[in-house]
């Protein structure tokens, strides 16, 4: 397990009364449920459909994007999705790095790539991204997107 496993799970955990011991093992059932969840976004945003994007965040997640203002909730976070899947055709390539998972809380870390296909008019974007996805466990047991941060992944010049 990295350190930053270790400090994320241990800051996550201590939030929790007793928390359970973090699973990392990637053919564990909580941590491929976890996954589902982060390979199940990047598909649905592939497909423009807002119903399932809607359905992966808890009703007060958190968007930390780079360089703006925290958004939270959905009705604050839906109009972005409205423009992204207006304007472009998303083509995200996933890759997960991590997962782990304690108790009812989980984050997994990845990078993300591909490009946005302008629909009308427009440029074209490389996507380049690394992320941080952190999720909750409802009451009804779906795993579901609490806050998600990303930022431009380094290239390999700034190595």
């Amino acid at each position: 397990m990295s350190t930053l496993s270790i400090l994320l799970l241990a800051t996550v955990g201590a939030s929790q009364p007793s928390a359970a011991p973090a699973v990392c093992q990637p053919d564990a059932a909580p941590v491929q449920a976890v996954r589902a969840v982060a390979e199940g976004i990047v598909d649905a945003d592939n497909a423009r459909d807002l119903e399932r994007v809607r359905s992966s965040y808890a009703p007060d997640a958190i968007l930390l994007p780079p360089n703006e203002t925290p958004i939270q909730g959905w009705d604050a976070i839906r109009p972005r999705y409205e423009s992204l899947f207006s304007a472009f055709a998303p083509a995200i390539e996933g890759h997960i790095d991590e997962v782990c998972v304690s108790g009812a809380l989980a984050y997994v870390r990845g990078r993300n790539g591909g490009r946005f296909a302008p629909r009308d008019q427009g440029t074209a974007r490389t996507l380049n991204d690394a992320y941080l996805m952190l999720l909750r466990r409802d009451a009804r047991g779906r795993w579901q997107i609490s806050h998600l941060m990303w930022h431009p992944a380094a290239s390999a010049s700034r190595k």
